[in-house]
Parts: structure tokens; C-alpha cells; sequence
């Protein structure tokens, strides 16, 4: 694997994903809060539109790797030190250190499936009769001593690739602690030749845990000398700076300024691509009222890094401003729901904002964002409609004519992948695109 992504809509060449499978299913209603979902949903339905997802992806001319079989092959190969050393980590994490030694001799696809889905105490032969033991078997019977990462589909977050490196996230919440340390020892292992270049590896939370966190949907590549980060529930302006100061600009010279976006600390907007994602070399599609309403004063507030100078905060200027400012006055920003302000507000929380490009102006959404493709179209977008009711030749052949087209919106049914609030972007994490 060779990390290239130093934009965010040049043509897509390489991208990793994690199909959702039992990890979805091993939930229940007693579970949402701590795995941080607001509701059940249909494992069938959820798999089939991830299916239909990277169908598009691949239609599209990307290499869709899954980390499952990244991870089941790293398994297979790591120096068994290193798969002892993981398995525990694992372990640890989930509070449950003393199944490490049972469960680090399986079968490499056997004990990624149990990393991934989590596992029962009755799945594990001699696990210990501890006292969490006792008290999950008290609470509901068949309890999980290793839960589940239904999360880990969102594979933007656990692991970032930024220019020829992938920097390692740290997850800001309990339930996700697990997915960097699944997918970068998938990355790292996981390979017949050399793996890619990992930067900021070393989790440094001991002191101060709330700290130290980052999240890849916090992060959009903007170009070689620019990014832009979000300052968002689950990315701490301490780990923000040490990142930029201490890894990014030492590790890439052409890289000259960060800016950094200060969000609310909600989840309906947990991340940075939940308001803001590119899908042109000169388009945004936004959250309007956080990225430029209008109305000087009332948007998100924004601060600058930049190479030996302390950071400073940019007096009254929006999002948009900034974006103009380092691309040129034909940016432009496409609000999600269109300029109606109830869609506005209901696309947001249903991903219309959170696009992935397969190339400049070539992008996915989900259909139930009906404002948000509507006016796309007089950007002279195409939409090119996809369901699972198609025969799968026939949806490859509309996927390479819009591919075709100057522009393009492929949408699908994501109505159980949306409610686990996450798009497109969310979805996937690239790990080459082309050069501009």
C-alpha cells in the first residue's frame, strides 16, 4: 500500500472499508448508549447498502480493500510477539485482560471475527468465573466479556491518511478505543511488501486523556500546503497542536498552514465532514448557518497554525472566507437542503453534507437527501439513482456513464447506514488518490 492523498476530490485509486457484519447484529436496545447509537438496525439491510456502496466505489475505478482481510492476514503474519502484544492490548481496552492468553493461539480469521463481532464468556473454552463475569451473567445471560465495534464502519476515523503518512487517530469515547489498534496493526502487518509510513503512533492520553483525542472525520487534505481540522466534540485542540506542531509540520515541509475550525461539542455535528465536505476543485457542500450564513459574526469561529508562530484566531472570518482565500474568489459553497432552512437542518442530520468524491465532481450521497441532490442539479449535477432492485450489470454500466458525465451525484438507499449517523466520507478512508 502506498499512501497518496494530499486533496480531497482528485480520482479516487485506493480506499479501505469494513463491510458491517455480527458486530451489528451483538447489539441491543441496552447497548445504544454506550456504543453510541440512537437506534437499532436491520444487519441485512445495513450490509446490503454498504454492498451497494462499494459497488459504486469500485464501478468507479477504486481498489476497495476491506480491513477485516487486512486484519486476518496481519493475524496470519505479524512476529507472534507483536500479535501477543496486540491481542492484549485488545484485551486490555475492553477490561477483560485475563481472556488475552485463551483466545491469542486461534485461528488468524477465527480471532479477527472475535476482535471485530466481540465474543460471549461461553465462547471462550476455561474463561475465567471472574466477578464481571458473575455481575454480566446476573445483568443478561450470555453477556459479552470482548464487545462489539459497530463503529469500526466508519472507517474514516480510527486511522487518517494525510500526504505519504497515516496518522493514527485517538478515539475520543470508550466503545471506539479498540478501531485504531485494530486498523493500524491491519495496515501495518497486513502486507507482502512494505507497510505504509505511520506517524503519530504513540498514544500519549496517560496524563490527561480527555486531552489527547482525534478523529479522522476531524481532518479534510485540502492540498499540499493547506488543511483545515476541526475543533469538535471528538477532537481536542491539545491533541489538534501536538499533532500539527510536533508530527505534521516537521514531517512535511510543503505543509505551510492548518486551520482549525472550533465546533460545537454535539454529536448531531460530532465531526468536521458532518458540516463541511468538498466535491469539486472549487465546490463545497455545506452546512450553511455554520459556514457562511450570511450574517457576519453568527458562523463558526476559526483559528490559524502556521509554521514557528503562536496560533491566532482570524477575526470574523467564516469557513467560506478562508476556503476563498486560499483558492480563489470562485469557491463556492452548495448548502445541504438547498436554501430552505427546515432542510437544512433535516439533510444535516442525514448526511447530506458528508460526501465522498470519486473524482472532481463525482461524488455519493444518500437518496433520502432529496433537497440536497435536487438543487445539486442546477450545478449541473447528474443523478445517477441506484437500488438493489437493479441487476448488478446494469447498475455498473450507469455508474460508468455518469463517471462520464462533467458531474455527477450517485445516490443510493442508505436509510439504515445514515441512522448510525455516518455518510459516504465517514464510510471510507482513502488511501491513494490522484495528483491534481
Amino acid at each position: 500500500m502506498h499512501t497518496h492523498v494530499f486533496n480531497e476530490v482528485e480520482r479516487l485509486e485506493q480506499v479501505i472499508v469494513h463491510r458491517p457484519g455480527a458486530e451489528i447484529e451483538r447489539m441491543t436496545q441496552h447497548d445504544l448508549e454506550s456504543l453510541l447509537f440512537d437506534d437499532l438496525l436491520s444487519p441485512s439491510e445495513t450490509e446490503r447498502e454498504h454492498i451497494m456502496m462499494c459497488e459504486i466505489l469500485e464501478a468507479g475505478g477504486a481498489e476497495v480493500i476491506e480491513i477485516r482481510d487486512q486484519l486476518q492476514l496481519a493475524l496470519h503474519q505479524a512476529p507472534r510477539t507483536e500479535r501477543e502484544q496486540f491481542v492484549q492490548r485488545c484485551c486490555d481496552l475492553a477490561g477483560s485482560s485475563q481472556i488475552a492468553p485463551l483466545i491469542q493461539d486461534w485461528p488468524a480469521k477465527t480471532l479477527a471475527g472475535g476482535l471485530i463481532h466481540g465474543l460471549r464468556w461461553d465462547e471462550i473454552d476455561g474463561a475465567p468465573g471472574t466477578l464481571a463475569r458473575l455481575r454480566d451473567d446476573a445483568r443478561r445471560g450470555n453477556a459479552m466479556v470482548l464487545p462489539p465495534v459497530p463503529n469500526l464502519m466508519f472507517m474514516r476515523d480510527p486511522c487518517i491518511a494525510i500526504y505519504d503518512s497515516i496518522v493514527v487517530g485517538r478515539m475520543a469515547t470508550e466503545a471506539r478505543a479498540r478501531e485504531s489498534l485494530l486498523v493500524s496493526f491491519a495496515l501495518r502487518w497486513g502486507q507482502t511488501s512494505a507497510p505504509p509510513r505511520f506517524v503519530f503512533d504513540q498514544d500519549e492520553r496517560k496524563p490527561a486523556p480527555g486531552h489527547h483525542t482525534i478523529e479522522g472525520g476531524d481532518i479534510l487534505v485540502l492540498s499540499d500546503e493547506v488543511l483545515m481540522i476541526g475543533c469538535s466534540q471528538r477532537s481536542s485542540p491539545q491533541c489538534i497542536q501536538h499533532l500539527v506542531e510536533d508530527t505534521l509540520f516537521p514531517a512535511h515541509p510543503r505543509l505551510k498552514r492548518v486551520y482549525v475550525v472550533m465546533m460545537p461539542q454535539a454529536r448531531s455535528v460530532m465531526h468536521l465532514d458532518t458540516i463541511l465536505t468538498q466535491v469539486d476543485r472549487h465546490l463545497f457542500l455545506g452546512h450553511r448557518p455554520m459556514i457562511d450564513d450570511g450574517v457576519r459574526g453568527s458562523c463558526l469561529s476559526v483559528a490559524l497554525l502556521s509554521r514557528d508562530a503562536a496560533p491566532t484566531m482570524l477575526n470574523n472570518a467564516t469557513v467560506l472566507d478562508v476556503l476563498r482565500n486560499e483558492f480563489g474568489s470562485e469557491v463556492d459553497l452548495h448548502p445541504c437542503g438547498g436554501d430552505n432552512p427546515l432542510y437544512q437542518e433535516r439533510e444535516q442530520w442525514t448526511d447530506g453534507a458528508n460526501a465522498v468524491c470519486l473524482a472532481p465532481g463525482h461524488i455519493i450521497l444518500y437518496a433520502r437527501n432529496v433537497e440536497t441532490i435536487r438543487t445539486l442539479r442546477d450545478r449541473g449535477f447528474e443523478e445517477v439513482c441506484l437500488n438493489v432492485f437493479q441487476p448488478s450489470d446494469v447498475r455498473r454500466e450507469r455508474i460508468r456513464e455518469g463517471m462520464a458525465r462533467s458531474r455527477c451525484v450517485f445516490s443510493f438507499s442508505g436509510s439504515e447506514l445514515s441512522r448510525a449517523r455516518g455518510g459516504g466520507r465517514c464510510l471510507t478512508m482513502p488511501l491513494r488518490r490522484a495528483a491534481h
